[in-house]
């Protein structure tokens, strides 16, 4: 493919590559200066300038097409991504459970049978254990993490390890939708993802692991271009998804009905049950911490606060939350979605009506919005980072607050957004601008008032 731009002196192309590079000299900036617990505010506002700096280049990329460009703009991610690899992680101290849980493999021992603070692992990296979060929970990551971390344990990396591993899923998805998108929008395309300031903070500095169930997710998706033969792969793919994030699971029924459903639900049960054989010493005892998880965290929920508000119980919340992502997954079959459409759909809803939404669960929507562009989401992916605001607080007091006007700064222009993209695309907007033309016609074929009627 040739290199094209809008004109002889660099169309967009200058703007372009000139706001990548901006985008790198704030992270240079910000991994070798604002690395350290006092500096979280400053890091907040660098974080949000990338994401200004982001955004401003998806449009001139659109314009964009050539393997120049492609090169330049693969190089430029690296960069972002290795600014911060040897950087520990400060935003988040996740990775001590990563690491934690992979440790406790190392000596096999279960992860769901023992929390950190057992009495019966006294003696086992004890310095590792103190730093692990929530540590009379048991763990909450699915088998297929449990690996990863098995394997950070077993090359003694630590955070290191973790880390080469999501950055090895994280060139695995750019790769897969390099083949997913047509070549008039791969640019754009790799641009959402590749320089999504959300993938570069949250994966290659706070080393969360969701990209390794956001790339067999993208597979699943490429998969799902040739549904008739690929059965048995997609039902693998959604099965290694949802062994990383549970709610993988209820995109099952959209992907069965593009292809062979026996043949894709058998495959996914077959490997679900078959990884969680090891741990069946725990017993019921397997999904604890994840129910725990579910009764009692709650962190800058969206619809969920209002929900909760009307209805007075968080319980109930839960349940008609609950009740709306089935009704996506159902619509997904009778009205038969593509597996991107209810991809898109299902785990958009699952986060705005989550209890929960830590900037890291949006990792899921980014390629996402990267094959359908969504100014809403695309937002949404920056803003989110304001929920960071409270960490200064929370490490000082213990408590992570959310003033009212973080979650407005949050969710208002998103749904805003929403509302407003929904509305351009929506029946409702036809049937508007059709009563608009009748009374148009109306008006221009009746006489203006006071005016006699034409003689016979």
């Amino acid at each position: 493919m040739r290199d094209s731009h809008c004109n002889g002196d660099g169309g967009p192309s200058r703007p372009f590559i000139l706001l990548g590079l901006a985008q790198a000299a704030v992270y240079v900036v910000t991994a070798t200066g604002l690395t350290s617990p006092d500096r979280v505010q400053a890091a907040l506002v660098a974080a949000l300038l990338a994401f200004t700096l982001y955004a401003a280049a998806i449009p001139r990329a659109r314009r964009l097409a050539g393997r120049r460009y492609l090169l330049t703009t693969l190089a430029l991610g690296l960069f972002f991504r290795a600014c911060f690899f040897f950087q520990e992680p400060l935003l988040s101290d996740d990775f001590f459970r990563y690491l934690w849980d992979g440790l406790v493999h190392w000596h096999g021992i279960n992860p769901y049978q023992y929390a950190p603070a057992d009495p019966a692992l006294a003696g086992i990296a004890d310095a590792l254990r103190a730093r692990v979060n929530h540590p009379t929970v048991l763990s909450i990551y699915p088998p297929l993490a449990q690996l990863a971390f098995a394997a950070a344990a077993i090359a003694g990396g630590g955070w290191l390890a973790l880390k080469a591993i999501w950055l090895a899923c994280d060139l695995g998805i750019a790769l897969v939708l390099s083949r997913l998108v047509p070549g008039d929008r791969r640019l754009q395309a790799l641009t959402i993802y590749w320089w999504s300031p959300l993938v570069v903070i949250e994966v290659a500095w706070n080393a969360h692991l969701d990209l390794l169930g956001v790339l067999p997710l993208v597979l699943a998706l490429l998969l799902a271009r040739h549904p008739g033969r690929n059965a048995l792969g997609l039902g693998a793919a959604l099965a290694a998804a949802a062994l990383v994030k549970y709610f993988a699971l209820l995109l099952v029924p959209a992907a069965g009905r593009l292809a062979r459903p026996g043949r894709v639900a058998a495959v996914f049960a077959i490997l679900v049950l078959a990884s969680y054989a090891p741990y069946i010493s725990a017993g019921g005892d397997v999904f604890a911490g994840l129910i725990t998880y579910a009764e009692s965290w709650r962190f800058h929920a969206g619809i969920f606060s209002l929900l909760n508000w009307l209805v007075g119980s968080p319980a109930l919340a839960k349940l008609i939350a609950a009740a709306a992502v089935g009704l996506l997954c159902l619509q997904s079959v009778r009205n038969e979605w593509t597996l991107e459409r209810a991809a898109v759909w299902i785990t958009g809803a699952i986060l705005v009506l989550s209890p929960t939404l830590h900037p890291w669960y949006l990792l899921w929507m980014v390629p996402l919005i990267a094959l359908a562009p969504n100014r809403a989401w695309l937002y949404l992916t920056g803003s989110i980072l304001l929920a960071y605001y409270g960490l200064p607080t929370f490490q000082a007091e213990g408590v992570w607050p959310e003033p009212w006007w973080i979650k407005l700064a949050i969710y208002a222009p998103f749904f805003a957004l929403l509302i407003a993209d929904s509305w351009r695309s929506s029946w409702w907007q036809a049937a508007w601008e059709e009563i608009r033309t009748e009374r148009g016609a109306r008006a221009r074929s009746e006489p203006p008032p006071g005016s006699q009627p034409p003689p016979h």
